[in-house]
């Protein structure tokens, strides 16, 4: 038994000092591990190439931009969806800073202000006016709005950027999406009369169309802080290594219809009553603005224009005539308002339930930071 033991012995030994020094063998563990490491090296390269998006490639740029802005809403030249006046556009300005996250995709936040206008008297083409522009002319509302926002939005980009910002293309179409918080305060002129000076006054305090009364049916004050979601197109053209031009369309569809003050109908009498027993004369006045003779912001008298209409508009609803209206409020006492009867529920109504909204056009400059990644720490 013992014997068998030790001859087992023997040939571990012998096997353990044969195997390793045999040529073919030993080559072929060479090889063995080299394929192994080479196949190894393989996939972790292919895993790099894959998934790797270094730090260096997420580079930031910071700019600004100016350009014009468009309203549609309610105080627009007709009453459809998507109308606006060109002679109204005012002016856009922002700042932002840019961040790239993915090959496609740039972060963008940005500070802008953004002014709004309209005027119902503009709009009209007197010599033939159409239906809509009669209508809007008597109507004879006005408002300016600056808008102060702050928005974080995606840039999503058709063609990627993955080899660092030496290596971008040169023409690249984007889209836009994202959200914004803004501040916005409308204000309207006062009625102008001859000889006198008028003034813009904060609308939203002085509640047009019955808001601050009580009386049930009347709108609820509407909040000067809203949420707006930018959506848009645009193309980014690279101008030098480090600079970006880029030139964009963006929507700002918000939550309010009261960008314009403007929004339901004209409120009833009973509500004018409550809004003058509480001391609110002036938003009386600036709530109905038919029967004004001069215009507010252009300062031309709209009696000449009036004279040019031979023909009704409409000869179903027609306007009516230009007549004061007594207002009954407190004890005995009385408030003489001057409109045209009958178009408050007709021809031209204050406002609609469509949601107004604003369209930025902007040119922007970007310049890039380069961002130089720091060599590992040797041990």
């Amino acid at each position: 038994m013992r014997h068998k033991y030790i001859l087992l012995g023997i040939l571990y030994v012998a096997l353990f000092w044969i195997l390793p020094t045999s040529p073919s063998l030993g080559q072929y563990g060479k090889k063995a591990k080299r394929a192994a490491l080479k196949t190894r090296n393989k996939q972790i390269s292919r895993f790099t190439v894959r998934t790797d998006f270094s730090k260096s490639k997420k580079y930031i740029s910071f700019g600004g931009g100016f350009g014009a802005s468009n309203y549609f809403g309610d105080l627009a030249p007709r009453s459809r969806r998507g109308s606006f006046d060109f002679s109204k556009t005012r002016t856009y300005f922002t700042g932002f800073y840019l961040h790239r996250i993915h090959p496609n995709i740039t972060l963008r936040g940005a500070l802008s202000w953004i002014r709004l206008r309209g005027d119902d008297y503009s709009v009209a083409d007197i010599s033939s006016p159409t239906n809509d522009e009669k209508g809007r002319f008597i109507r004879n509302l006005n408002f300016r709005n600056d808008i102060f926002e702050v928005s974080c939005v995606g840039i999503f980009e058709l063609f990627p950027t993955d080899r660092g910002y030496l290596r971008r293309n040169f023409l690249n179409p984007y889209g836009i999406l994202g959200l914004s918080f803004f501040h916005h305060n409308p204000v309207g002129k006062t009625p102008l009369i001859k000889g006198e000076t008028n003034e813009w006054v904060d609308l939203q305090p002085l509640g047009t169309e019955g808001q601050n009364t009580g009386v049930p049916g009347t709108p609820q004050p509407y909040s000067l802080w809203q949420i707006g979601v930018p959506l848009g197109l645009g193309i980014r053209y690279r101008l030098a290594d480090k600079w970006d031009l880029s030139f964009e369309f963006c929507y700002r569809f918000v939550f309010t219809d009261y960008l314009d003050d403007v929004s339901g109908k004209f409120p009833a009498d009973s509500v004018y009553a409550r809004m003058l027993e509480q001391g609110n004369e002036l938003g009386v006045i600036m709530s109905n603005r038919s029967g004004e003779l001069y215009a507010a912001v252009d300062g031309e008298n709209r009696a000449a224009s009036f004279k040019q209409w031979k023909t009704p508009f409409n000869e179903k609803k027609p306007f009516g005539k230009l007549k004061d209206v007594e207002i009954p409020y407190g004890e005995g006492e009385s408030y003489t308002m001057t409109r045209y009867d009958g178009m408050e529920n007709g021809a031209s109504p204050r406002g609609n339930k469509r949601r107004d909204y604003w369209l930025n056009t902007s040119l922007n400059l970007a310049y890039i930071l380069e961002i130089k990644q720091k060599p590992p720490k040797f041990r």
